[in-house]
């Protein structure tokens, strides 16, 4: 005697249902992996781009109180030093080579700290009473795909100082 169940799933209805499932599960994985990229992306562009303004800012900041500018630029690094009556003899050093590689390192009386890394170029540009810093930053992230931020400032200088260059 042979039992037929009307209501059973038969083996191919049930295997296309599985390869169906298989189909919209793997579109649905692939959607979020490409997302998770795009946003780690996004992320680390904002990150990059916060940190290059922040330093730049900071440094436009004690810029304009600025006295006995000295820059020695070579084509490994940079480094403008200055008297700032508040804070004393600082500092910014940003070099290519080295443990200090591609970061912009701030040296005064009162600390040294890092004001920002993956700075990929970093000069300084003097003027009558100005000097323009150039700042390009750059990472390269797990995608292969670089980012690049460049930013650009001009800062009078609030007090007539001399300014050397070396």
């Amino acid at each position: 005697m042979k039992m037929i169940n009307k209501n059973a799933f038969t083996f191919v209805e049930a295997l296309v249902v599985v390869l169906i499932s298989t189909a919209a599960f793997a579109g649905i994985y692939s959607t979020f992996i490409v997302g998770n990229k795009a946003w780690a992306h996004y992320n680390n562009s904002v990150a990059v781009k916060k940190e290059a303004r922040r330093a730049l800012f900071g440094m436009v900041n004690e810029l304009r109180e600025a006295q006995n500018v000295k820059m020695v630029q070579s084509h490994d690094g940079t480094a403008l030093h200055f008297y700032r009556p508040s804070v004393g003899n600082v500092s910014y050093v940003w070099t290519k080579k080295g443990d200090s590689a591609n970061r912009i390192i701030r040296h005064s009386n009162l600390d040294t700290r890092i004001l920002a890394q993956h700075i990929s170029d970093l000069s300084f540009e003097p003027f009558d009473n100005t000097i323009v810093i150039k700042l390009s930053a750059g990472k390269q992230t797990a995608m292969e795909n670089a980012i690049q931020v460049a930013l650009r400032e001009k800062v009078a200088l609030r007090s007539k100082t001399s300014m050397f260059e070396h």
